[in-house]
């Protein structure tokens, strides 16, 4: 009988395991420490706590199965069995231009004059617009121009709709 290999090592899933469980539980301590409005007459449902708490809660038990999951394929081949990645990443340009793209939205677009939908719309567009572009240029997409731009808009504008209602219609979050 063979060892079986895996895609990460389960040393390295392991020690991925604890991070994720360490930034789940700083999240769970912050929003616990949050105002829960109680002075202002809230019930526990409504504290601003609340859901960060519980997707910090998730996170926690996903990073202890993680964990979990190591051990178990350790027990079964070794902590260092892994199988060569021949994984196809993108270029590292196309994560600078990613990364420049949410710098550009978190520091410049949200929060200085601009509303929240023009600049998530913006975003959106140019973001989806860049890519396509670069993936048809590249000849991994086939389509035209114009089709890279009317998709782009479509996509900005869905966006910045979606998430301007969701969040202050169902969240009751005021946007800046």
């Amino acid at each position: 009988m063979s060892t079986p290999l895996y895609p990460v090592a389960p040393r390295g899933e392991l020690r991925e395991g604890f991070v994720w469980i360490a930034i789940g539980a700083a999240i769970v301590m912050a929003s616990w420490r949050m105002d829960r409005m109680s002075q202002h007459g809230a019930q526990i449902y409504t504290a601003p706590g609340l859901w960060p708490g519980l997707v910090g809660l998730a996170i926690a038990l996903l990073g202890g199965f993680l964990a979990w999951r190591s051990v178990r394929r350790a027990r079964q081949s070794s902590w260092t069995a892994v199988e060569p990645d021949d994984t196809d990443y993108a270029p590292l340009a196309h994560f600078r231009l990613a990364a420049a793209f949410f710098f550009i939205y978190a520091l410049l677009l949200v929060g200085h004059g601009l509303p929240f939908w023009v600049g998530t719309a913006l975003f959106v567009t140019a973001y989806v617009f860049v890519f396509r572009r670069a993936d048809r240029l590249a000849g991994a997409r086939s389509g035209t121009q114009r089709g890279d731009v009317v998709l782009a808009l479509a996509c900005g504008i869905a966006t910045a709709v979606v998430v301007t209602l969701v969040f202050e219609q169902l969240f009751f979050v005021r946007l800046p």
